[in-house]
């Protein structure tokens, strides 16, 4: 498992209002974000100086840039339709969002080297990324329709989410310096989904198999007491 993950909560039930004028009531967050983004540079130019001279990404710039990482995340699944959920404006970690992202402790060591050349390292990904962004816009344009027309998002549609902004946010913590390791494609958390009630009513309503044992119909076809009936008595010659 990677030391950055994703998660996110099913839910299929979904707010026809809030999701047809998304975009509008999340302005709030996306300018609250770019405040949080500038931030974030400046330190990640800061991170990359001391990665070259102590080998290590200090902790409270660690810290900072995996809570501005989060932020975004938590913003881009709310504005993607993954959640109705309103984000919380702040960076620290919040367990009763359904969305969350995890990252472990910053590296004891990390490379030099890998850091020296990020900017290099990165550009195979970027085309990754074009590819995951375009199949997010996709699936969220089908998630919008779903949800406007029919009031509920398909476990498909949420499952494609968690997959393409899982990777995004691998993407951005390796961008950031967080970590040496590549960002692998296909590392999200599985998301389990319960069958639908119907399909349970329906398995509970199917009759019990018939037994298979010869003896067990003989004896509910044989009267009470469990004796047989005499044979007739045989009929009078003259």
């Amino acid at each position: 498992m990677y030391p950055v993950t994703y998660e996110a909560d099913y839910l299929k039930e979904r707010n026809r209002w809030t999701t047809f004028f998304r975009l509008i009531v999340a302005i709030p967050w996306m300018i609250v974000g770019i405040f949080y983004a500038i931030a974030a540079t400046v330190v990640v130019v800061i991170a990359w100086f001391a990665l070259l001279i102590l080998g290590r990404y200090p902790l409270g710039m660690y810290n900072f840039v995996g809570g501005v990482l989060r932020f975004s995340m938590r913003v881009n699944g709310f504005v993607s339709l993954q959640t109705d959920a309103w984000p919380p404006f702040g960076i620290g970690e919040d367990p009763a969002y359904p969305v969350r992202i995890r990252f472990n402790q910053p590296a004891a060591r990390q490379s030099r080297l890998k850091t020296l050349f990020r900017l290099i390292l990165v550009i195979p990904l970027f085309f990754v990324y074009g590819a995951m962004s375009s199949i997010l816009s996709a699936v969220s344009m089908v998630s919008w329709m779903a949800i406007v027309f029919r009031g509920y998002q398909p476990a498909a549609i949420h499952n494609a989410m968690a997959y393409t902004i899982g990777w995004e946010t691998r993407f951005s913590a390796y961008a950031q310096l967080m970590r040496d390791e590549y960002p692998p494609v296909g590392d999200e958390i599985p998301v389990v989904v319960d069958p639908p009630a119907a399909t349970e009513a329906i398995a509970s309503e199917e009759p019990e198999p018939a037994s298979l044992d010869p003896g067990a119909s003989t004896a509910q076809e044989s009267p009470a007491g469990g004796e047989e009936s005499p044979p007739p008595p045989p009929a009078a010659t003259g």
